[in-house]
């Protein structure tokens, strides 16, 4: 297999494809949350809510200015990882619909050919469905998988056109065979890339801006105060193990499944 190795992992990579949705919610959702109640109780131990209450009017709109531009941008990398997804599940539909165009194409060549071509391409499929998926959820091909479909494009590169109606099918197979494996490196790419580090340090950044500035709204009671601050930290967070959930489409909880391929009528 071609392996991702650890030290060249992104921190968003390895929590992604190592730890399931159950550890990536807790890191993403209840640590922020812990270490912005400990934030919280610091700032209450030295600087006294008396003083912070006196600066309301000056904290009050700013909060309300920066959470907005920060809410903005939060909300268009959603929609982007979503669009990411969607695409990376239209592509996975697409090559299945090639796979079985050049499954049904083959019968207008002559035997042993025939015979060889929908061998290759069933061992594919079942290879892809049965070993290459799971490898997808580690963010990489399976060799297997990737041998198979280099013996299937050999064999059809070999192949002699002996009349004007086989040609058209041929071409017209090759066509799928070509658009299959643009289709085939787009998915493996997806499974194993994520959003940038420079639009992850925006995004902590941000949120890190945003709840520390919480703390500055010196509430008479602790306990609302933190309820509303935990509150904030979880919203955030959840956006965040969102992104991380979508921007690996083959793990998580709404990882694609290969049911496109599995459907495909091979007979």
């Amino acid at each position: 297999m071609t392996p991702l190795h650890v030290n060249s992992l992104s921190l968003e990579q390895y929590l992604a494809l190592h730890f399931g949705p159950i550890w990536l919610g807790a890191f993403c959702i209840f640590l922020p949350i812990l270490i912005a109640c400990l934030g919280l109780v610091v700032i209450r131990r030295v600087v006294p809510s008396e003083f912070l209450q006196l600066h309301h009017e000056i904290t009050g709109p700013f909060f309300n200015t920066m959470g907005a531009i920060y809410g903005i941008f939060l909300a268009l990398i959603v929609a982007t990882t979503w669009q990411f997804y969607s695409n990376t599940e239209g592509n996975v539909v697409e090559e299945a619909r090639c796979l079985g165009s050049l499954y049904s194409d083959a019968e207008a060549f002559p035997q042993p050919q025939r015979a060889e071509f929908r061998k290759l391409i069933s061992e594919y499929r079942a290879s892809l469905v049965s070993e290459e998926w799971s490898s997808l959820g580690k963010g990489r091909e399976n060799d297997r998988t990737a041998a198979i479909f280099a013996k299937l494009k050999g064999t059809y590169s070999r192949f002699k056109v002996s009349d004007p109606a086989e040609g058209a099918y041929f071409h017209e197979s090759v066509r799928n065979l070509n658009r299959m494996e643009s289709l085939r490196a787009s998915r493996i790419q997806d499974a194993g890339s994520g959003l940038i580090p420079f639009l992850w340090g925006i995004l902590i950044t941000g949120a890190a801006a945003m709840i520390g500035f919480s703390f500055l709204f010196g509430a008479q009671n602790f306990a609302t105060h933190a309820v509303m601050t935990s509150l904030l930290t979880a919203v955030i967070g959840l956006a965040f193990f969102t992104i991380m959930t979508l921007d690996f489409p083959f793990t998580g909880l709404v990882a694609i499944d290969p049911s496109a391929f599995v459907k495909l009528e091979l007979k």
